[in-house]
């Protein structure tokens, strides 16, 4: 996708809309394109985010080979939002139904939502995935847009469900090493060549003192180790995650996976630093043990 970062950077935007009091305009143009996955890339995948050998796919890998029509969908000549300097704030990932991967996917991307957010402006980009006719799968992603304008919301209350769990419900189920070279192995099987993930001086470039984590890379071993860890790995069924990054994985480093507040349906899970005194992201897991 270098072609489609050579045009963020001469992307021009009309600011005026973000400055607005109500939220901007977004375009109704729908991008579709039909996906047939490469059994050796979606090994390759499995691999590198550690998924264990089981029925059903990796449920953020459709979201990842979904990422050019994304990128064409923040290009859009009418989008008023600059696609460098997007923060990604979160996402959202509905696995509605069995997803086969020997058969084609029809996908649909288009913005989604906006809303006021205390440092500008958050975008909601959907996918959409259907097979023979049929919705198998939705993915929301939400985008930061920073903008010191009169509409920004100021904060509310902090929630955050972990607060409803006590310490000694957290469990460590994985120490990760993100070495120095992860974000251009993910970016060779992504596509997202973003320079904030390549190196120590692309990254600078970008106001980054080392290069970062691809949030959907941690996000994805998040997931990894949640299954791993359970008891029939093999027969879980991921329905449903969310989650909201809260503080970039700069590389290398070493990363926590935990967890918590666990049922018999869902989970929480929480990836922090080593020492766990910073929180990277936090995400809730819905699941099943026998099959959508």
């Amino acid at each position: 996708m270098f072609r489609e970062y050579t045009k963020a950077l001469f992307k021009r935007v009309d600011a005026r809309q973000l400055m607005q009091f109500k939220p901007p305009t977004l375009p109704q143009r729908i991008y579709t394109k039909t996906l047939n996955v490469d059994n050796v890339h979606y090994a390759s995948f499995c691999q590198e985010v550690d998924w264990p050998a089981n029925e059903h796919a990796h449920p953020l890998y459709l979201q990842m080979l979904s990422l050019p029509l994304q990128m064409q969908c923040l290009l859009d000549k009418q989008s008023p939002f600059p696609l460098l300097g997007l923060i990604h704030a979160a996402n959202k990932v509905f696995v509605l139904e069995h997803c086969d991967l020997s058969e084609p996917f029809e996908c649909r991307v288009r913005f989604h939502d906006v809303r006021p957010h205390s440092r500008g402006w958050e975008v909601d980009v959907m996918l959409e995935a259907l097979q023979s006719g049929n919705l198998v799968y939705r993915a929301i992603s939400s985008y930061l847009v920073k903008v010191k304008a009169v509409h920004v919301a100021p904060l509310g209350p902090k929630t955050d469900l972990s607060d409803e769990c006590s310490l000694e419900d957290r469990a460590l189920i994985a120490e990760i090493n993100a070495s120095a070279n992860t974000g251009r192995r993910y970016a060779k099987l992504s596509g997202d060549y973003n320079p904030i993930h390549l190196s120590a001086i692309s990254a600078k470039a970008f106001g980054f003192k080392q290069p970062i984590a691809h949030g959907m890379w941690t996000l994805s071993c998040a997931v990894s180790a949640f299954v791993s860890h359970q008891e029939d790995s093999q027969s879980i069924t991921v329905k449903e995650v969310n989650c909201r990054f809260k503080k970039p994985v700069f590389l290398p480093n070493d990363i926590h996976i935990q967890q918590h507040c666990k049922t018999d349906t869902s989970a929480l899970l929480d990836v922090s630093d080593s020492d766990d005194s910073l929180v990277h992201l936090s995400a809730s897991v819905a699941f099943n043990q026998c099959g959508i």
